[in-house]
């Protein structure tokens, strides 16, 4: 039981943190000596962050059912964003659909083996740092200095405000949800496009679409948002396609069940957590994690097989 409640909070803690649900769902029951867990657990964990993600938007959820069924209840306005941003949803499920299609088992033969999906936690970390890198270019550009007035009073807030956008990753805090709204359809193609790359194991599907969003000059928060509304169609379509797997399940319904609320449970908070942290904060700190974890990842599974 207690390796069922573990597994799940890995899975749902790293399956929307930038961090890599599939490396470290490889790697951790290698460390911690646990059996590896069947496919049939593993779509129930992934079934249950999508149980936490629907929950977190639930209220975006219902609204695009209204907009296609009721769209009076919205209003004319708020229906057409609605259908728009759905329309958005759709095309950039597109990209993982197919690759996805095309390359799973590919994936699935990488993440089984626990050092070589240590070794792509650290490789795709750069994708991370190149954007991050050059989002704080773009911030520096675009940050004016204002002129020193007699008393210095003028220099003063122009640093504030280069020391703020350095900080906190960019101009003042936008409104995630209202940024979502107006998102271009190009700059979603290419959110979409990025998470078609998160089929390799260790780039991590948040990891790699908010940085697409930092390249295309999106907020991480809003980028952050269509990520995890992406993710539901991803998720839902690779448990779909893996319901086979469910009866090959060596573990028991209890455990079954307590890893998939553990998933739940867990997925939800980490949602909740990564799109408040990014309002304020940038990816440095999860960039840093895996770089330190992948490494000591590697470490402890080679002095293991030896």
């Amino acid at each position: 039981m207690l390796r069922a409640i573990v597994l799940g909070i890995v899975q749902g803690i790293t399956e929307f943190l930038p961090i890599s649900s599939s490396a470290h769902l490889s790697i951790v029951p290698r460390l911690l000596g646990y059996a590896t867990p069947t496919l049939a657990f593993e779509v129930l964990l992934h079934f249950g962050t999508l149980a936490a993600v629907a929950a977190y938007f639930a209220r975006d959820l219902w609204a695009f059912v209204l907009c296609l069924v009721t769209p009076a209840r919205l209003g004319p306005e708020e229906a057409r964003t609605r259908r728009r941003l759905l329309g958005l949803l759709a095309l950039a499920s597109i990209p993982a659909a197919a690759v996805g299609f095309l390359l799973q088992d590919w994936a699935d033969e990488q993440t089984a083996r626990p050092l070589r999906a240590s070794v792509w936690l650290i490789l795709t970390t750069a994708i991370m740092v190149a954007a991050e890198l050059y989002d704080r270019a773009r911030v520096r550009r675009s940050v004016p200095v204002a002129p020193v007035a007699a008393d210095g009073a003028a220099g003063r807030v122009g640093t504030r405000a280069e020391r703020f956008a350095r900080g906190a990753g960019g101009a003042p805090p936008v409104d995630g949800e209202e940024e979502l709204k107006r998102l271009p359809a190009a700059k979603a193609a290419g959110i979409g496009l990025a998470q078609a790359l998160a089929l390799i194991p260790g780039t991590s599907r948040s990891g790699i679409t908010i940085s697409a969003g930092l390249f295309e000059g999106v907020s991480r928060e809003t980028a952050a948002r269509f990520s995890f509304l992406l993710s539901i169609p991803a998720i839902l379509g690779a448990g779909i396609l893996k319901l086979d797997d469910l009866s090959g399940a060596t573990e028991t319904p209890a455990e079954l069940l307590a890893g998939t609320i553990a998933a739940a449970v867990s997925g939800f908070l980490a949602v909740s957590f990564l799109i408040r942290l990014l309002r304020t904060r940038t990816l440095w700190p999860f960039i840093w994690y895996r770089l330190i974890a992948g490494g000591l990842f590697v470490l402890l599974l080679v002095t293991v097989r030896a």
